[in-house]
């Protein structure tokens, strides 16, 4: 067996606080579970910016959540129900929705996203196909878009296909995808234009030249084109070789820059470095202190990335910062 090079990794900043597992990326920082129950929001050098309690109603079960970059609210979703609130914990708006059914007939946490350049939320409850809202709809998504400066609601009026949506931190690019019961069929495009481009998984990332996106299904990954609608592409396009990688394994992958995707591996856990060319492999990143209980990362492109881990002998984890040496 052919043994994989390694890149080191350089430690930039760590938190001074204690983290839960995942990592989201937020414009201009991160988001993380804190202790006593609270989401964290930290800026660049991993210093805190707010606390946002969790409501109780969502503590102890399934929920969705995201955090808005200027600090002033935080987003909480289960099946059924979605709550906006502020740093302080008092609701700032809340709403009960239909569940979105999944394939086996079972309610799904719905999803919900604040815009990361404007004051806008978005929750993505269930809807019937033929557009009507009930309780436990089916497998199509409303859109409902709430503003946050004087709270109306605008509601989609067409269901969506897909049942997971996201939006990427530049906040023109989104994100989107259905499970069939076979496939995870995926959608990335601009969020003002309207425009799609499909593929393959559930979309990670796009591409800082804004020419790809990455997905992943059932663990593989897939490198799908990203077309804008002010281009021309050749007919034959849908006939080039599918990009993938060779095995099943992974579940996370970010752009690190321009050349290299960052994934991480399930069972046991490591972070590998792929062309992002080809998704083939081309090293495994080594981290200072070896033995370490991984849990989640992210990038955002330029070439750094954020892990929450927890050292061996630790209680709790850190939330950290990196870059190849």
């Amino acid at each position: 067996m052919t043994d994989i090079p390694l890149r080191q990794a350089e430690l930039i900043h760590e938190s001074d606080e204690p983290v839960g597992a995942e990592v989201r990326r937020v414009r201009g920082g991160w988001a993380a579970y804190g202790p006593s129950y609270r989401i964290l929001l930290f800026d660049a050098d991993l210093r805190v910016r707010r606390r946002f309690p969790i409501p109780v109603r969502f503590r102890g079960t399934r929920y969705s959540w995201d955090v808005h970059p200027s600090g002033r609210w935080a987003v909480f979703s289960d099946t059924r129900h979605t709550t906006c609130v502020g740093p302080g914990g008092d609701t700032v708006w809340e709403a009960d929705h239909p569940a979105l059914i999944n394939v086996d007939g079972d309610p799904v946490v719905v999803c919900a996203f604040f815009h990361p350049t404007r004051d806008e939320l978005h929750v993505f409850p269930g809807m019937a196909d033929n557009d009507t809202e009930v309780e436990d709809a089916g497998y199509e998504s409303a859109r409902w878009t709430v503003s946050l400066p004087d709270l109306t609601v605008t509601k989609s009026e067409f269901s969506h296909s897909q049942d997971q949506w996201l939006i990427f931190p530049d906040g023109q690019y989104y994100g989107a995808s259905g499970f069939d019961g076979h496939d995870v069929d995926g959608w990335c495009g601009l969020w003002d234009e309207g425009e799609d481009s499909d593929g393959v998984g559930r979309p990670l990332d796009v591409h800082p030249d804004r020419t790809t996106w990455l997905g992943n299904a059932s663990g593989s990954l897939y490198m799908n084109p990203l077309r804008r609608p002010d281009a021309e592409y050749p007919q034959d396009e849908g006939d080039e070789d599918e990009v993938a990688t060779d095995h099943d394994s992974y579940d996370e992958a970010f752009f690190l820059d321009r050349n290299l995707v960052l994934a991480a591996t399930r069972e046991p856990i490591t972070h590998e470095l792929l062309d992002a060319d080809n998704l083939q492999l081309i090293a495994r990143v080594a981290y200072p202190v070896a033995d370490q209980e991984w849990y989640w990362l992210a990038a955002t492109g330029d070439g750094t990335w954020t892990t929450t881990s927890r050292p061996p002998g630790g209680t709790t984890a850190r939330l950290r910062h990196w870059r190849l040496a």
